[in-house]
């Protein structure tokens, strides 16, 4: 697939802006504060249906107007057909989504058509923050390859949510227990499906990684992550499998569930750990290496992702050639070249790119607008 063109009105500080897009590498230069990143995070909007900065809606929106709208015009590998999509919030907190001119209640609607790979300084934190932080990577990275899957992350936030506020009632009224039974089967149905797709979707995801990091450091370096699950080791189990280990915990620890007022069991629980030839990435693996682990889970989002669907997605490089060595520069350009994936680099320096770029490849951002040269 690949994004033909975009429009941004009102988005940020673009007030009114196009911009027609290379099928290969495009190149965002500029100085910092002028709108690169904010461009960036425009496409991955379209593909997401919400920011990679956790920003809220109405503060996407230029400060001075009432509304944005963004538009973007795609195609897929295999079909001839345009594809756009249009999202329009204001400031009253309306918000709609158009894909070819039909209107959608959802913006999980947008996982059916444009699909991004994102890689920036800050995805550090899936190695080095809290397990939140890595539930929400591997969370994000399903939702796209799986619009059933956002779904299902979606429903049980809201049963988990509900479920605590019935344990915390249950310290004071004691009658209301039965009903704690019924949100324990909401809990564990969907709790168990969630489990089991993170597991089969890490089984393709994992070796692909692994591929990618002995690459990239000529075979030195052993790559690996295991899913931490809060009820336990669950190893290949069926989702069948899952579930009976669910309700014997929950049946178990009901009384401390209750003291502390909260679900303390259930994938919002659960984390990955890095490894790095044995040992903890996190505790002690060098930045350099934290950030190269990260390189080669985002390489291989893309290989899974074309594994799956049959053609690559989008890959967002946002000022992350500074944060690597000419090696693994030249290695990612390679690879983005070899399988041609557009992809759009932002940056400030364009000296940091491997490769002499061809001039309609570059683009230069100043002040919110995007100038060819």
């Amino acid at each position: 697939m690949y994004l033909q063109h975009i429009h941004l009105i009102n988005y940020r500080n673009y007030e009114n802006q196009q911009l027609n897009l290379n099928r290969g590498i495009n190149v965002l230069i500029g100085s910092n504060g002028q709108g690169k990143t904010n461009l960036l995070e425009s496409i991955y909007y379209l593909a997401a249906g919400n920011n990679f900065r956790g920003n809220k809606d109405i503060e996407l929106i230029k400060w001075d107007q009432p509304y944005l709208r963004l538009i973007g015009q795609m195609k897929k590998d295999d079909s001839e057909r345009c594809y756009e999509m249009e999202v329009y919030i204001d400031k009253e907190k309306n918000k709609q989504l158009k894909i070819n001119g039909v209107k959608y209640k959802s913006m999980s609607e947008l996982h059916n058509y444009l699909r991004v790979v994102l890689f920036s300084p800050d995805d550090l934190k899936i190695v080095k923050g809290s397990p939140a932080e890595r539930r929400r990577y591997l969370d994000v990275c399903m939702s796209q390859q799986d619009k059933f899957y956002y779904r299902l992350i979606r429903d049980y936030d809201r049963i988990v949510q509900q479920r605590n506020n019935l344990l915390k009632e249950l310290q004071y009224k004691k009658e209301n227990k039965a009903q704690l039974e019924v949100w324990n089967q909401y809990l564990i149905e969907y709790g168990s499906q969630i489990i089991y797709k993170r597991l089969q979707y890490l089984k393709m995801l994992v070796p692909m990684a692994r591929k990618v990091q002995q690459a990239l450091t000529c075979e030195t370096e052993r790559f690996s992550v295991t899913y931490h699950c809060s009820m336990g080791a669950i190893g290949d189990f069926s989702v069948e499998q899952i579930k009976n280990v669910f309700q014997t915990i929950l049946a178990q620890k009901q009384g401390e569930e209750i003291a502390r007022g909260t679900t303390l069991w259930g994938p919002h629980r659960d984390d990955l750990i890095f490894y790095l030839n044995g040992m903890d990435l996190k505790k002690y693996g060098s930045q350099g290496q934290q950030r190269t682990g990260i390189l080669s889970l985002k390489m291989a989002e893309l290989q899974t992702f074309y594994k799956l669907h049959g053609e690559y997605p989008l890959l967002l490089l946002d000022d992350v050639m500074s944060e690597l060595d000419d090696a693994r520069r030249q290695f990612l350009m390679k690879m983005v070249k070899k399988y041609q994936i557009q992809t759009i680099i932002t940056g400030a320096n364009i000296e940091l790119l491997t490769d002499e770029m061809a001039e309609n490849e570059i683009f230069w951002v100043q002040e919110g607008k995007i100038i060819t040269k």
